[in-house]
């Protein structure tokens, strides 16, 4: 199990890598966002010589927030053309695996259903934009479009070269109970990828520290090593105070060693 973080988009990427590496981190969650990390600004040598000299490895993540479903075609080309920049720049700092959010985009405009199809057909043109560059494209569950285990289904389903990348805060937003042990039953197979935040579940996605909200903890980690995962697993705690952050790091690995 590797223990990762993840750079604030606001901060200098360089300056962020070298904070991961003395604190302890095993690799950055590399987003890919403005301000300060827009793929079409930053220097590539920069970033690559930041890495070699830290020896940290990277994952890829994507801006959360790019309309690929949108009703709009030309907004939904646009944010397809702002991911062929974020893969060009990924496979030039040598990531393998990079997270793609599905869009939530205007149900009310396209139906549930359409904003659906809408999002896989996105998808798969992304992932052969990544083919060729030799990327795997990890799909993310979010808080409301893609979380179920049927919706994800269908994606993995139509495209065998996707990955699947399971965040136990969002599963745990507007839903009864935490869908973690349903995603884990269904994909473990597909499992590439793990974000750990907390929350007190029904709409906010407040990525709080570990044990600051009601998500089971003890649990969670009991139910990854169950299944078998011994991955990447980046902390999605966002706080000004990066104590707890640091908090947050220790406590997985208290209870990935206790094994329980």
């Amino acid at each position: 199990m590797k223990i990762g973080m993840m750079n604030n988009p606001r901060y200098n990427l360089c300056a962020e890598i070298a904070w991961a590496k003395k604190n302890g981190f095993d690799y950055l969650d590399l987003t890919l966002e403005p301000p300060a990390v827009n793929p079409r600004e930053v220097k590539v040598a920069e970033v690559n010589r930041a890495l070699r000299d830290y020896q940290l490895a990277i994952v890829g993540h994507t801006a959360y927030y790019l309309p690929i479903a949108s009703p709009y075609e030309t907004l939904r080309k646009a944010a397809l053309e702002e991911m062929r920049w974020a893969l060009q720049f990924f496979a030039a700092i040598g990531a393998s695996t990079v997270t793609v959010h599905p869009d939530k985009s205007i149900a009310f405009v396209l139906s549930p259903k359409a904003v659906l199809q809408t999002n896989l057909q996105s998808l798969a043109e992304i992932v052969k934009l990544a083919e060729p560059l030799g990327i795997q494209i990890l799909i993310e569950n979010m808080d409301r479009t893609f979380n179920t285990v049927e919706q994800i289904q269908e994606a993995l389903l139509l495209m065998p070269q996707l990955g699947f990348h399971l965040d136990v805060g969002h599963a745990n937003l507007n839903v009864e109970r935490n869908r973690t042990e349903e995603f884990l039953r269904a994909f473990r197979e597909r499992l590439w990828h793990v974000h750990l935040s907390d929350n007190f579940g029904k709409s906010e996605d407040l990525h709080l520290p570990l044990g600051a909200g009601n998500i089971e903890w003890r649990k969670v980690i009991a139910l990854l090593k169950n299944y078998a995962y011994d991955g990447t697993i980046t902390l999605e705690v966002f706080s000004a105070d990066r104590r707890y952050l640091l908090f947050s790091r220790d406590k997985v690995r208290e209870l990935w060693e206790k094994g329980e």
